[in-house]
């Protein structure tokens, strides 16, 4: 079999086949026998019909070539695939066929390639957390907020007071907002974040309703409310005065478990420390990715982004629906966009995390990472622990082929991004690997890359 291999600068190649004679001329009768089968054309019993006849009945030649041509490429192309050495990313495209000599001309999407370069050499600095006094009498007052002395009043209200009232404001028919008379509210612009709203229900009374209108500022954080003007209903069934406890030991023994407010502040440091290190961690990994991915020579064809775009946008919808509560088709009218808007939005974010879990996957073989059976039991056993009751059901569940999959890919994930940020800090460990332990990270899928 005569091939032409042409690289092409999108990660594909087009495969010239040069189809012999006698291939080409079985794949002609094949091709009007079985079509003769399936037609009834007159004249002739189911199979034994000529072919001329046969491509007269199917719409003449070029129907009859494009059925030939699909059993050509079903006879020839994966000999051709082999014997180029191609290995495919998925299927090929048919894009021209010519006669005399025949040939088949596709392009095919080439498996993504992935050179980490000297990734051993990445560097970057771990962060360092701390937490400032400011930081430290923001958990106060908020403290002091969480145990205010309620009580009811017979009064106007005043800024600070809570409020319990049915707030409702519209634009037309469109509903902006809508504040519950069983929940209440502090009368405090920062906390109902509705600039207006808190001095508007100022100075009304138990019972007393009021409409009025009000202006979302130019800036305001949400650009669908920026310069809106919405009319406002407001109904207040009940006033009480909040009266703030004093930052003292006495705070500290009515809000936790300690006698003094050295101990409070010294919890609250700790505790906030912890939470700031975690966040900043994680966002450190995030960054570790990224130049280990920037660092990396990738190489994927058109099909790999339209795939991972696929499956972002199949999630993305799936995350609509559960945030928003509405069918996608209903928010897209509520945002004013198409399907394919959403989708070029989304396409960058795919790729970046496509490309990232390739990185993902070739370090896993580069370090020869692996995932035991052990350790997906250990997993499974903790997960369905916190299930309480329903333990059973989960391991049934985590039971499946499939699921433990997920499970052992996330624990790779994981044992991924750690050995990424040990490199990067300079603390990465050689650890011997067996033969088998570096098949196995061969054979993990990519891990997942968010």
């Amino acid at each position: 079999m005569n091939l032409q291999v042409e690289p092409l600068d999108t990660h594909e190649v087009r495969l010239t086949i040069d189809v012999d004679d006698d291939i080409l001329n079985k794949a002609r009768r094949d091709t009007a026998r079985e079509l003769a089968k399936q037609i009834r054309i007159p004249g002739f019993r189911p199979g034994h019909a000529p072919m001329n006849a046969v491509i007269r009945a199917v719409g003449g030649q070029q129907a009859f070539d494009t059925e030939v041509v699909d059993r050509v490429a079903r006879e020839v192309y994966s000999q051709a695939l082999d014997e180029a050495k191609i290995e495919p990313y998925g299927p090929g495209q048919i894009e021209d066929v010519k006669q005399s000599p025949y040939q088949l001309i596709a392009k095919i999407p080439l498996e993504p390639t992935v050179d980490l370069k000297d990734y051993r050499s990445v560097r970057l600095p771990a962060p360092q957390v701390t937490v400032t006094e400011d930081e430290i009498e923001r958990q106060l007052q908020f403290l002091r907020e969480e145990n205010a002395v309620v009580q009811l009043v017979e009064r106007p209200a005043e800024m600070g007071d809570l409020v319990e009232a049915d707030i409702h404001g519209h634009a037309g028919d469109e509903d902006v907002f809508h504040t519950n008379s069983r929940r209440g509210i502090v009368l405090d612009e920062e906390r109902i974040g509705i600039p207006g709203l808190a001095q508007m229900v100022s100075g009304m009374s138990a019972g007393e309703h009021k409409e009025d209108t009000l202006t979302f500022p130019e800036d305001f954080d949400s650009e669908q409310l920026r310069g809106k003007e919405v009319h406002v209903h407001i109904d207040v069934q009940r006033v009480s005065s909040r009266t703030l406890p004093e930052i003292s030991d006495e705070l500290a023994q009515a809000a936790s478990s300690f006698s003094t407010l050295a101990e409070l502040r010294e919890d609250l440091r700790t505790r906030l420390t912890e939470y700031r290190q975690r966040q900043a961690d994680s966002d450190y990994s995030v960054q570790v990715l990224d130049a280990f991915t920037d660092l990396a020579d990738v190489k994927y064809p058109p099909a790999f982004v339209e795939d991972r775009l696929g499956d972002f946008f199949r999630d993305f919808k799936e995350d609509i629906r559960d945030s928003e509560g509405l069918p996608f088709e209903e928010w897209l009218k509520v945002q004013g966009k198409t399907e394919q808007q959403v989708k070029d939005e989304l396409r960058l974010t795919a790729e970046q995390r496509g490309k990232r879990g390739l990185v993902m996957r070739e370090l896993a073989r580069a370090e020869k990472l692996n995932v035991s059976e052990d350790e997906v039991a250990a997993e499974v056993e903790m997960t369905a622990i916190r299930y309480g009751t329903r333990q059973s059901e989960v391991r049934k569940l985590l039971a499946q082929e499939d699921t433990r999959g997920t499970v052992k890919n996330n624990i790779l994930s994981n044992k991924v991004m750690s050995q990424m940020v040990r490199i990067a800090k300079g603390e990465r460990a050689d650890e011997p690997v067996t033969e088998a332990a570096a098949a196995e990270a061969e054979a993990v899928e990519s891990p997942a890359a968010n």
